[in-house]
């Protein structure tokens, strides 16, 4: 049997890792059943993660300006399903049109377009983003941060662990009693993890997924990892197309 080829080839760039503790009541009022909460010590947790896409190549796709390189904003929580643990994605802004439509049609994500301006000054990041309007809330970020000194390895049962090392992707195709909870396994090494200095942050973007996040975040960073995503699947994990 051969193995399976990936629907996408990256590399993710420049990673901000922006993690807040949220009222696990709260949180399971956003996020759609039957996925589980992952918890840490009692509580949810909501992550900002700013970061580069590089050499992006899709499976079926010719490399097209804009969809090989940009720049991409998430706000997460932390889910399982069936045993897997992972993600699910309240937003995913994006610097250039066909990643949005092919994320939002193709992937069941929710995509979003956004005007960014990035700049790097030896170790510090500068990152700004405001979403263009369309069928999402209006909102914006902007971070300012420093890279740090490299940290050890993770170990599982750590924090940094819990809230890096997830291998699965969840979305939601259809509605009510018809919707159908999808799966794209997301294979990379380990995170290679710095410690950081966040220097500024006015975020509206985890405000926009129901959230108010007004305590002091836990900051991580990453100078680059190579990804390699699979087709979604359905919950018995049979592929699954639009």
């Amino acid at each position: 049997m051969q193995p399976e080829v990936p629907a996408v080839r990256m590399n993710w760039v420049d990673l901000l890792f922006i993690h807040w503790r949220v009222d696990q009541a709260l949180m399971r009022s956003l996020v759609p059943e039957p996925l589980e909460l992952d918890l840490f010590d009692g509580s949810a947790w909501v992550g900002l993660v700013p970061f580069r896409m590089e050499h992006s190549a899709f499976r079926g796709f010719p490399s097209l300006p804009g969809l090989s390189d940009f720049y991409e904003c998430n706000v997460r929580a932390y889910v399982r399903y069936r045993g897997k643990l992972g993600v699910w994605f309240f937003s995913l802004d994006a610097q250039t049109l066909l990643p949005v439509l092919g994320g939002r049609w193709l992937w069941s994500l929710n995509y979003v377009h956004s005007g960014f301006n990035v700049s790097h000054t030896q170790d510090v990041i500068d990152y700004r983003l405001v979403r263009r309007r369309g069928p999402w809330p209006l909102a914006r970020t902007h971070v300012i941060w420093r890279v740090g000194e490299p940290l050890p390895p993770t170990q599982p049962g750590s924090l940094e662990h819990f809230l890096t090392e997830r291998y699965w992707l969840f979305a939601r195709r259809g509605a009510g009693h018809r919707a159908r909870i999808l799966a794209s396994e997301v294979r990379h090494p380990p995170w290679p993890l710095r410690r950081a200095e966040l220097l500024h942050l006015d975020d509206t973007l985890v405000q926009a997924a129901g959230i108010r996040a007004d305590h002091r975040p836990i900051v991580l960073a990453s100078d680059r990892v190579a990804v390699e995503g699979f087709a979604l699947r359905d919950a018995d994990g049979t592929k699954t197309s639009r």
